[in-house]
């Protein structure tokens, strides 16, 4: 079995005490079976403690000391490490912020846009289409169709290649929305033999409606309490307005990581125009939130990304709220959508 993942992954690394935003802070953590064993298992001082520590309810968790793990120390290193090395985490512990998704052969995945050091690499090399493979055991995945798998990946290709294209951001979200249209069309017929060509979509004059836009967002369900209040905040702020070279690059690199991350899961559902409109919504929402600060740099980008990431890819309720709307909520039509872009 393969494993893929975008070749900037390999430049990941957790910056642990220097994180303005620990994973190790306001999340429930999972231990799974085979590491809680060992815990319980610790003898002396430190033993004791990871006992204490230690929800055995349903599964195994830590019990979170006001929102923090028990084992995030004053220094917001992790205790674990420090005292039974880095080998010694849990699953999730050790895994995030990778995210991946299983195909017969291929384990494909990438690192995710909710942490600020992945938001960095995602914004300034997302665009790259350079991806690493290594051999894995084998691992099981669920039944689909072969043909719409190399179907759908071939179609992906393309679409990341659309927001790669030296155009304008408009015409490239133009473009990209129309060829999603075209493809949810041929799998709904049956028609994945051929891959169809990459049109140029209609332009449009319809105007963004970003009060309607802020509204959707501040009505689904935060995860952060600080979350509506930036959304109230950002509607005075916030317009459809021309963005430097630099923000136009990571708005389009938010958009490729989005295709990446989802796209091929339409081999289970034959749904993929949703998960494209969402890549899209993604990318105004970072517009949005780009613009509307004076003199904003990476980090400060990365992390309006990363805390637009954990209310939307970390809540399935938020995620599927917004897979639904796309079908139902007027702005998030095409020509709607792409009115949010210059």
């Amino acid at each position: 079995m393969i494993l893929r993942m975008p070749e900037y992954c390999r430049s990941f690394r957790c910056s642990a005490g220097e994180c303005t935003d620990s994973c190790c802070i306001g999340w429930e953590i999972d231990i799974d079976e085979k590491t809680a064993d060992y815990y319980m298992s610790v003898d002396g001082e430190f033993g004791e403690r990871l006992k204490k520590g230690i929800s055995s309810g349903d599964c195994y968790s830590f019990i979170l000391d006001n929102e923090r793990c028990p084992f995030l120390n004053d220094h917001n290193l992790c205790d674990i490490i420090l005292n039974l090395g880095e080998d010694k985490l849990c699953h999730i512990c050790n895994e995030h912020p990778r995210y991946y998704e299983w195909f017969e052969g291929v384990r494909e995945g990438g690192v995710g846009l909710c942490c600020e050091e992945a938001a960095k690499l995602i914004l300034t090399r997302g665009g790259e289409d350079r991806y690493y493979e290594t051999e894995i055991p084998c691992e099981d995945c669920d039944e689909y169709y072969h043909e719409l798998y190399r179907f759908l990946y071939e179609v992906r290709e393309r679409m990341m290649d659309i927001l790669r294209e030296d155009n304008s951001l408009r015409k490239s979200v133009t473009k990209l929305l129309s060829y999603a249209s075209l493809i949810q069309e041929c799998i709904d017929n049956g028609e994945t033999e051929l891959i169809p060509e990459v049109q140029s979509g209609a332009d449009t004059e319809v105007k963004a409606d970003i009060p309607h836009m802020l509204s959707i967002f501040r009505g689904l369900e935060p995860i952060d309490e600080k979350w509506k209040p930036y959304i109230d905040g950002l509607e005075e702020k916030a317009s459809v307005t021309a963005h430097n070279e630099e923000h136009i690059t990571y708005i389009r690199n938010i958009g490729i990581y989005f295709i990446w991350r989802y796209f091929l899961k339409g081999v289970y559902d034959e749904e993929i125009l949703s998960k494209v409109k969402l890549a899209v919504i993604s990318m105004a929402m970072a517009g949005l939130m780009f613009g509307a600060e004076e003199d904003v740099g990476m980090y400060r980008c990365a992390v309006l990304a990363k805390n637009y990431s954990k209310e939307i890819e970390y809540s399935e309720e938020n995620l599927e709220a917004l897979y639904d709307m796309t079908y139902t909520e007027r702005l998030f039509f095409n020509e709607s959508l792409a009115a949010f872009f210059e």
